[in-house]
């Protein structure tokens, strides 16, 4: 079970400054640093510190650009500053599942990824080291508890021709509901509700395709209200009423499924399992990652914070069976848990457009994975976004997608800002983010750019429509902006 971290957002952002600039202070170096949460030592501005629970507190953090801070371990990354700047890169993604590159290896599992800070491994494909599998391994949970993240796809016989895809990893949401490819008819495109690519050989939705993908990884959320999926007690100024988030404690995402074989032969223990071709590993869960400072939290024009998802690996291309084909791939690794919280200001340099308008370059980020492959047909995807925007890229996305039996999309992270409320100076239709600023090209947003950047969805009212402080429809749909996915707003 995950641990939880046992700390309040109240009293750390009530320590005195002066406290906290008694501290030493932190510069990343170029390159990557990798931090465990469990114990990990960090080169201080005074010198080496071992930070044990995963909890760094320091005076001024600084990710210069060509600086990575990833985040590792079984407990949450929590950082306690009195200002942060990030030009670099600060995450806790999940790993990607091993893409299957050989032949004649079934007994040699493809690797899930690890997960992130507090989030789940992705399932192993061929998981079995001495006898045939029958299914790739499910993905662990938030957490990183075993089995509760997308289940793996299942072996398929010769006949057949191509193994199922692994289930996504699953935490706010259950696949991409906002994705820009919806899904199909039958068996077309399951993927982007989490479900593994049918087996057996035939194009996207043919009816030759019957062996089921595996499963998506079910959703901490079950009240069936959605504006309260979040870690914490938010406000809604419309009603004039406190909303406390369903989730219990900060953790992270889920790991997907492992992809199915395609056996050599028809013998339940044939002698020539390990030639089976196997499928690929599941990508590992997004983490959790918590930031907590009494001044301001900048994200500058080259800085990006994540709790992504990995990507599932592709599984092996084989010439079994009826004709070639790629067999099961790992499940996409669902986001995780991002937090920002500030005294002071959050500072956000937006990156292009929107995600409405079709660019995929975002701020901040708790993205669930897909499955990507190596260079060969029929599936040729190295992203998870359509590479041509307009709809004719869009549709020609998902055909190529599921041209393969590749795995489920992992579901959605959770994005949280939290601040001091205002008076609605900013023209957004909300007090909650007047605290919030968002930049481009250096100059401040404010009215319907700023909403169209921060893409808030607001509360829920009677009749189950997310409006703002007025009580007007947000109408955000899948218009989200520059976070992905749109932000919860909390007042301190």
């Amino acid at each position: 079970m995950p641990k939880p971290i046992r700390i309040s957002l109240l009293p750390l952002l009530g320590l005195a400054p002066c406290a906290i600039a008694q501290l030493p202070s932190y510069v990343a170096p170029p390159g990557t640093t990798v931090l465990d949460t469990d114990s990990t030592q960090i080169t201080t501005t005074t010198g080496p510190l071992t930070v044990t629970g995963g909890v760094f507190v320091f005076d001024q953090v600084t990710i210069p650009a060509g600086a990575t801070v990833r985040g590792i371990g079984s407990r949450p990354m929590v950082w306690i500053v009195h200002r942060m700047q990030i030009d670099g890169h600060l995450h806790v993604d999940g790993e990607d599942g091993e893409k299957v590159t050989v032949l004649c290896g079934a007994n040699f599992p493809a690797a899930g990824g690890r997960g992130g800070a507090a989030g789940g491994d992705g399932g192993r494909g061929s998981p079995q080291v001495a006898l045939r599998s029958f299914a790739g391994q499910s993905g662990n949970g938030p957490g990183n508890t075993p089995g509760l993240g997308g289940s793996g796809g299942l072996l398929s016989q010769p006949l057949c021709g191509r193994g199922s895809g692994g289930g996504g990893g699953a935490f706010a949401t259950i696949g991409d509901p906002w994705f820009p490819a919806p899904a199909g008819t039958g068996t077309a495109f399951v993927q982007r509700s989490g479900i593994g690519g049918f087996g057996c050989n035939g194009v996207s939705g043919a009816a030759l395709r019957t062996l089921f993908g595996g499963g998506p990884g079910g959703s901490l959320f079950v009240d069936n209200r959605p504006d309260n999926d979040f870690f914490g007690v938010a406000f809604d100024v419309a009603a004039s009423q406190a909303v406390v988030g369903e989730l219990g404690q900060p953790v992270g995402g889920a790991g997907g499924g492992g992809g199915g074989d395609l056996a050599t032969d028809n013998l339940l223990l044939g002698p020539g399992w390990a030639c089976d071709s196997k499928g690929g590993g599941g990508g590992g869960g997004g983490g959790c990652l918590v930031v907590f400072a009494t001044t301001d939290v900048v994200v500058g024009p080259g800085g990006r914070v994540t709790a992504n998802g990995g990507h599932g690996g592709a599984g092996e291309m084989s010439y079994f069976g009826t004709g070639p084909g790629v067999n099961g791939g790992g499940g996409g690794g669902s986001g995780g848990l991002l937090i920002l919280a500030a005294l002071g200001t959050i500072d956000l340099e937006v990156k292009g457009g929107t995600y409405g308008n079709g660019d995929y370059d975002f701020v901040l980020a708790a993205d669930g994975g897909v499955c990507t492959t190596t260079a060969f047909p029929p599936a040729t995807n190295f992203q998870k976004y359509p590479p041509v925007p307009g709809a004719s890229g869009i549709a020609s996305y998902a055909a190529r997608y599921d041209a393969a039996p590749l795995g489920g999309f992992g579901g959605m992270g959770i994005v949280q800002l939290a601040a001091r409320s205002g008076n609605n100076q900013d023209g957004t239709n909300t007090v909650l983010d007047d605290h919030i600023v968002l930049r481009q090209n250096g100059a401040m947003l404010s009215g319907a750019q700023k909403r169209a950047w921060l893409a808030w969805r607001g509360f829920r009212n009677a009749q189950g429509v997310y409006v703002d402080d007025f009580g007007a429809p947000t109408n955000i749909n899948g218009n989200e902006g520059d976070i992905r996915p749109s932000p919860v707003l909390i007042r301190l």
